[in-house]
């Protein structure tokens, strides 16, 4: 993790002045930048073996107060539940660490989006991701994907040979969403060649090659 220079963090002459000042003033998270290799500067995360034993929702305060050993937090609901993950990372980072694993965010990449929000969701998927790690939090990579365009950025920065996550939550009564579910999971195994693939939902109904899966029901389906 690279600490920007604390005049640079907001862009202008008088940011050493306000740096200080209560909530969120750095809005983009530029005071912790960390390693890339690709061209969108989407930060680099780190292979991992984990495979744990139960998924708990980032909003579920209590379920994390009380957390076993083996237990990671998930992010797979709906963005504004865990919009503080980016905007008040030092809070996500508390709940993260409380358990010790957890999944990335899984900001959402919608069809419809234009490429640049697109990848300004991966970005800020991996950089939480990225700032988790680099706090002690055993990170596994959330991996999502639009349209077969998306593919090069929405596989930016994740590991190869490593435990991946995915979530099939609202695609089994859609023949378009699963299609193109079907399409980017095949990318992503071609890309990623994981160990293990995750799945928050239920089983895929593509193939899914040799690549072991785990299937972790989701709320609904558990009722």
């Amino acid at each position: 993790m690279t600490l920007a220079p604390e005049h640079t963090l907001g862009g202008t002459r008088s940011s050493h002045r306000w740096a200080q000042m209560p909530g969120n003033w750095d809005r983009l998270n530029t005071r912790a930048l960390f390693p890339s290799s690709n061209e969108w500067g989407i930060p680099d995360l780190p292979a991992t073996g984990c495979e744990p034993a139960r998924l708990l929702p980032y909003n579920a305060r209590h379920a994390i107060a009380a957390a076993r050993p083996g237990d990671a937090v998930h992010f797979f609901l709906d963005d504004y539940r865990f919009e503080t993950v980016w905007s008040k990372p030092e809070r996500g980072l508390s709940r993260c660490q409380t358990v010790g694993t957890a999944l990335t965010p899984d900001f959402s990449l919608w069809t419809t989006m234009p490429r640049v929000m697109q990848l300004w969701q991966v970005y800020r998927s991996r950089w939480c991701g990225a700032w988790l790690s680099a706090h002690g939090v055993t990170v596994i990579p959330t991996v999502s994907w639009s349209t077969a365009d998306s593919y090069p950025y929405a596989f930016a920065g994740l590991p190869a040979g490593s435990t991946v996550a995915v979530s099939t939550v609202g695609i089994v009564r859609d023949r378009t969403a699963r299609e193109l579910f079907a399409a980017g999971y095949t990318a992503m195994l071609t890309a990623l060649h994981p160990t293990l693939v995750l799945v928050h939902g239920t089983r895929p109904t593509c193939s899914v090659g040799d690549v072991p899966v785990r299937v972790y029901p989701s709320r609904w389906a558990a009722r």
